[in-house]
């Protein structure tokens, strides 16, 4: 690369930070040249004369050059790894600020819209707006995370899942592709199939993705919905197709797992048994609905008696409260049971 190529190069990137053609090249001259007056820069730097002092002005504006006092005044570029850091960092607030100025914008009319999207499903039409859709969905598991997957997908979000498991979120995997022991999960399970994609994240929102068995020959389809229906038409087909139906290959509760919150009773009930059978001390504390009268409840005390009986669709917790009281607790929908359970959570 000639030199004047390379200097072209050097004010295209100096533009990409905002600068103007002039004021990229007046700041180039200046780190070339060193101090300078205004009728040299505008001479070296090929800019019209009156033009010079709105140009130095901007520069000086952006903290990029030092300007002395007296006659006549005097130039200088500041060091760029300084100067530019300083510009970055502005550049950062200003885009921050119109960030929150939008967001803000954008959910007020949302909030004025009569129209809501939660009963839509809506359809994701490429492979990168999938696997960007996936990433957003994942991150936002708050107590439990319901995940199928293939290897190439797996691995495009096996950092997403550490992290989840590092906040203590509870990962249930069931990977379509045999695959070693992911043991940043609480469970990993293998299921023989070309299945569908699914993630769900505490029942607010799931993608799902058909047809990502072989990313190079076959273009996936993506769907997204909030739709409450369909979010427990897919939470249990994941739970009893998938999960109850695969085979286990690695279970943390009762290992390294003795405290986790749940949404979905099934897996509470798991978690339950395991600890049971281990004759460990177990205290539950459920957050949820109570059946008779539909008010808010929170109760908590020690499970005697599980319940999962999946070809009847019935899931059930018994605990014994301090106070000697026996309380039931179902999932999702529980009318027979006293406590509709929203959260669960099981320490030991």
């Amino acid at each position: 690369m000639s030199e004047s190529e390379l200097l072209e190069e050097i004010v295209a990137k100096l533009r990409s930070l905002g600068l103007t053609t002039y004021e990229a090249r007046a700041y180039l001259v200046l780190v070339k040249r060193g101090v300078m007056t205004s009728t040299e820069i505008a001479r070296e730097a090929r800019i019209p004369q009156p033009r010079v002092y709105d140009v130095l002005r901007g520069l000086e504006e952006k903290g990029l050059i030092l300007v002395s006092e007296g006659r006549p005044r005097l130039y200088r570029a500041e060091e760029p790894r300084v100067a530019l850091k300083r510009l970055l960092e502005a550049i950062e607030r200003r885009i921050r600020e119109e960030y929150e100025r939008t967001v803000n914008m954008l959910e007020n009319i949302i909030t004025r819209s009569s129209r809501t999207s939660s009963e839509d499903i809506w359809k994701i039409e490429s492979t990168q707006k999938i696997k960007d859709k996936l990433l957003e969905v994942v991150e936002n598991a708050e107590y439990e995370l319901l995940v199928s997957a293939y290897k190439h997908v797996l691995s495009d979000i096996t950092n997403r899942l550490k992290r989840l498991s590092r906040r203590g979120v509870s990962v249930c995997l069931v990977m379509f592709d045999e695959v070693e022991p992911q043991k940043y999960v609480d469970e990993h399970r293998f299921k023989a199939t070309k299945g569908i994609v699914i993630a769900i994240p505490d029942r607010k929102n799931a993608l799902f993705v058909t047809n990502w068995y072989n990313p190079q020959q076959v273009m996936p389809s993506g769907f997204y919905t909030e739709n409450k229906h369909l979010l427990r038409f897919f939470t249990e087909y994941f739970l009893h197709n998938l999960r109850d139906l695969s085979k286990p290959v690695y279970v943390a509760f009762g290992e390294k797992v003795f405290i986790r919150k749940f949404v979905n009773i099934t897996r509470a009930i798991d978690m339950i048994r395991i600890l049971m059978r281990e004759h460990r001390k177990i205290h539950v504390k459920v957050s949820g609905w109570n059946t008779r009268t539909n008010e808010r409840i929170v109760v908590e005390g020690e499970p005697v008696n599980t319940v999962y009986d999946v070809y009847n669709s019935i899931a059930r917790i018994t605990i014994k409260t301090s106070r000697g009281e026996t309380i039931t607790i179902g999932g999702w929908g529980a009318t027979l049971e006293d406590v509709e359970a929203e959260v669960i959570e099981v320490i030991s």
